[in-house]
């Protein structure tokens, strides 16, 4: 899956799988879009979770209709606010 403008849909990811696609593609100083879609099965709440156990900035927000969650790599130089 290619990054475009590091918005992602995340909608057909499993956990699994989205751990592994941020691990590769974020890079320290960069924050990236999981666009989650409309929730139906709760996804949002599990890969938050999920970021957040792994240690990533993560931070849940609605735009549009649909749940995104916004991750940056947790570090000393730089911090999601």
């Amino acid at each position: 899956m290619e990054l475009q403008n590091n918005v992602i849909n995340a909608e057909n990811l499993n956990e699994d799988n989205t751990l592994s696609l941020v691990q590769d593609k974020l890079k320290p100083g960069e924050t990236m879009i999981l666009d989650v879609g409309y929730n139906y099965f709760h996804q949002a709440d599990k890969l938050y979770e999920m970021l957040v156990n792994e240690g990533y900035y993560v931070r849940k927000t609605f735009v549009n209709g649909r749940n995104q969650l916004l991750v940056a790599q947790k570090d000393d130089k730089h911090q999601m606010y």
